[in-house]
């Protein structure tokens, strides 16, 4: 393999390339990877804690997953309820999640109070960090979605290599998968040039064929699968556009598509699952509203985020704000879902893809839009290949309170937990996750005098296989 060269695709057969000659050095290790999905407005308990348990505890439970139903937000997940972990009681620690937890969301750090938070960067975040250890030809895949703009392109908000220095997440899928799988023609029909991407490597996958044979042979079919599926959505895109359904305003171009929240939401999570399937990247960062509130989920309600959050009406769909988010984190939890799927049908060495994947699905602003992060509800799934405690559901000592919006008039809505303030923090969740890809470190962002604090530096035993 090593003295097998590649023309204008190789790049897409540069990770299978690598594994091979690995193989034949005998340095070859299974890659480990992470994938974080974030989404606005809360994750209330309702929509993340099994049907008829309890969020009073005083002591850390660990209920097993296999006798208890999931809600409707995350039953997508039911068929990987094995590999399923749901966290409820972690606190926010020193991040403040009201209308989105910003940069802090995922580095555990206090980035201001007010819009500071969506703009100043405190400190590493844990997707970096995380790259910095599971290397790949992109080091971190960012992909976002606006509610607040389609024709958004990159935007900071989420993900950063160290203070001050942000990672930007790519808003559009076309332009991510530019970046990603070619370049792309500023005055032709892009669809169609992207279409044509399989013709560009073919010559390439005809030399490397022709030297494989066996197990070899089948990895190369499933890594030519991969790229194919995505193929296959260009080419549908590129047949809409020489028709004329696409062009809309532009007088050369289509409008950017796709145009909704809820298209776009697909489109980056095909983007990501084929990145991730023919390993380009290890780590992948999805956030759906850029850690913040702002414009509409569009394709599934006009009523704006921030209404919604308030539990105001969608008169069109005849559901309460509290219902249509509820569609929206099915929605995510869909594709996550499909994500996952993916994975699990691409074989790799003794198992698949899934096997050592693990996906981090959470919201940016803890359980609620007007959070004071007292509670911070995250689901995992998959177990990086056995290091993650799978088939539970970690309650951490809470006490049921009533949730709600405070604005005044308002009554109360729901009952909630209230972790109590000697519980881990994020922080000691995002350590725990270092450990698990081989970086042990002795804390993750603390500060100050919660640096001496053993409970909040991790890891969480309740998680973490030795």
């Amino acid at each position: 393999m090593q003295q097998f060269s590649v023309g204008a695709g190789g790049m897409l057969l540069t990770p299978f390339l690598q594994k091979l000659e690995a193989q034949e050095r005998g340095t070859y290790r299974t890659p480990k990877r992470v994938v974080f999905v974030l989404f606005g407005n809360g994750f209330p308990e309702f929509g993340s804690v099994p049907t008829g348990v309890s969020l009073e505890v005083q002591e850390t439970q660990q209920i097993p997953l296999d006798q208890h139903e999931l809600p409707f937000d995350i039953e997508p997940f039911k068929p990987y309820k094995d590999r399923l972990a749901i966290l409820h009681g972690l606190r926010g620690g020193r991040v403040m999640p009201y209308h989105g937890g910003g940069f802090g969301a995922l580095s555990g750090l206090f980035n201001g109070a007010g819009t500071e938070r969506f703009t100043k960067v405190a400190g590493e975040s844990i997707d970096a960090a995380i790259a910095r250890k599971l290397p790949g030809i992109f080091p971190i895949l960012n992909l976002g979605i606006d509610p607040g703009s389609a024709s958004t392109q990159a935007h900071y908000c989420s993900s950063a290599w160290g203070p001050g220095r942000p990672i930007a997440s790519q808003c559009r899928p076309e332009l991510a998968y530019q970046s990603l799988f070619g370049s792309i023609g500023a005055t032709k029909n892009d669809f169609a040039s992207r279409r044509n991407l399989l013709d560009l490597m073919s010559g390439d996958i005809k030399k490397l064929e022709a030297n494989l044979t066996g197990i070899e042979r089948e990895q190369l079919d499933h890594h030519i699968a991969a790229l194919e599926a995505l193929s296959k959505r260009e080419s549908n895109l590129s047949n809409k556009f020489e028709a004329g359904t696409l062009a809309e305003s532009a007088p050369q171009l289509p409008s950017p598509f796709p145009v909704t929240w809820k298209d776009t939401v697909t489109a980056q999570f095909d983007i990501a699952a084929s990145a991730l399937a023919v390993g380009l990247t290890n780590v992948v960062t999805i956030t759906s509203e850029l850690c913040a509130i702002r414009g509409k989920y569009s394709g599934i309600s006009d009523v704006t985020t921030h209404q919604l959050g308030h539990d105001d009406p969608d008169k069109e769909l005849n559901l309460q704000g509290f219902k249509v988010l509820a569609l929206t984190r099915r929605h995510m939890a869909e594709r996550t879902a499909a994500l996952l799927e993916k994975l699990k049908s691409t074989p790799e060495d003794s198992g698949t893809m899934l096997d050592n994947t693990l996906v981090v699905f959470m919201s940016d602003s803890a359980e609620t839009q007007h959070s004071a992060a007292n509670n911070w509800p995250f689901v995992l799934l998959g177990n990086l290949g056995g290091r993650i405690r799978t088939n539970q559901l970690v309650l951490y000592p809470m006490r049921e309170h009533r949730l709600g919006d405070q604005r005044p008039g308002e009554v109360m809505k729901g009952f909630g937990g209230k972790g109590l303030s000697s519980n881990p923090t994020i922080n000691t969740l995002y350590n725990t996750l270092l450990h698990a890809v081989g970086d042990p470190r002795p804390h993750f962002n603390l500060i100050g005098a919660d640096r001496e604090n053993p409970a909040l530096a991790g890891p969480l035993k309740e998680l973490l296989v030795a």
